[in-house]
């Protein structure tokens, strides 16, 4: 009788702790902190959405783009490259509030002060073209990221078509992938998706419009030739030889600058170690003079 109410007792506290505990229990501290910072998170996610919105609200209101401004589908490029969420007339937004800002401040100044007046005209221009620049700059970095890798996968294209002219492309992007820098491996991807999207005549022509450098182009344009059954190696050996020749010249350049830089600091150590030599020379002499004196 007692191992029957034993055993009954045993299956009240399971039950009890299957069916009632999960929703009773306390909350452990860790999860209380993940808890907390999921929200937090959420919250400003929310923030900046709600922010973002307003953002191009105004700017489809009150954008307005001036002759020197780059166009709207410059701008659309420059960002869909960039993988950027923005608009163009964020960018002209960001560029007028810069321009009205800029010249509110230089009225001010100017009744306080010409000079300083002047040199916040000065500046004007400079932080006016900053959203621009920053995205010319960023496209011309990752242009020439994979400029720098292109000759590296170039090769493996070219060992490869050399032998067959059945090599699926997609296969030797899949093989260069591991050895690819971001930029490039990033390029290759969206080749990869549009390859499986499409096929790869379409792949080709977007990375002629993505990437637009010579090289690329010329390769673009070759691969589309060879798609079409024709069996230009030679066309494919003359692109391998300018990459070389390039990639030479471009080693070349890096090495005449890194000589450049080196003599410029050297001589900047030889300048201060003189200047060093004659104020020490100096207070030694004043000092001797101070002594006879």
């Amino acid at each position: 009788m007692l191992l029957i109410k034993i055993i009954a007792f045993a299956a009240i506290l399971y039950l009890i702790k299957q069916l009632l505990y999960p929703y009773y229990r306390p909350v452990g501290k860790k999860q209380k902190n993940s808890t907390r910072i999921f929200e937090k998170n959420r919250r400003l996610e929310e923030i900046k959405r709600k922010r973002r919105v307003r953002k191009i609200a105004l700017a489809e209101l009150y954008a307005f783009r001036l002759p020197f401004m780059q166009s709207r589908e410059a701008l659309r490029k420059a960002l869909h490259r960039l993988g950027l969420d923005k608009r163009p007339e964020e960018i002209w937004l960001e560029q007028d509030l810069a321009l009205i800002g800029g010249l509110l401040l230089a009225v001010v100044a100017l009744s306080g002060n010409i000079v300083l007046g002047l040199i916040v005209m000065m500046c004007i221009p400079v932080f006016y073209f900053i959203p621009t620049d920053e995205l010319d700059k960023e496209v011309k970095r990752r242009n020439t990221n994979i400029a720098l890798d292109f000759p590296q996968f170039y090769s493996m294209v070219f060992y490869q078509y050399s032998k067959s002219i059945n090599v699926y492309l997609a296969d030797v992007i899949n093989d260069f992938l591991p050895n690819a820098n971001d930029d490039m491996a990033e390029e290759l991807n969206i080749m990869l998706q549009n390859i499986d999207f499409s096929d790869e005549e379409y792949a080709l022509k977007q990375l002629k419009k993505r990437v637009p450098v010579y090289h690329i182009i010329k390769f673009c344009d070759i691969m589309e030739t060879r798609l079409n059954g024709y069996d230009n190696v030679s066309r494919m050996q003359y692109l391998k030889n300018d990459l070389d020749r390039s990639r030479i010249s471009e080693l070349e350049t890096e090495l005449e600058k890194r000589i450049a830089k080196n003599n410029v600091i050297q001589t900047s150590i030889i300048i201060i170690l003189g200047l060093y030599i004659l104020i020490y020379y100096f207070i030694t002499i004043i000092g001797s003079m101070e002594m006879f004196m």
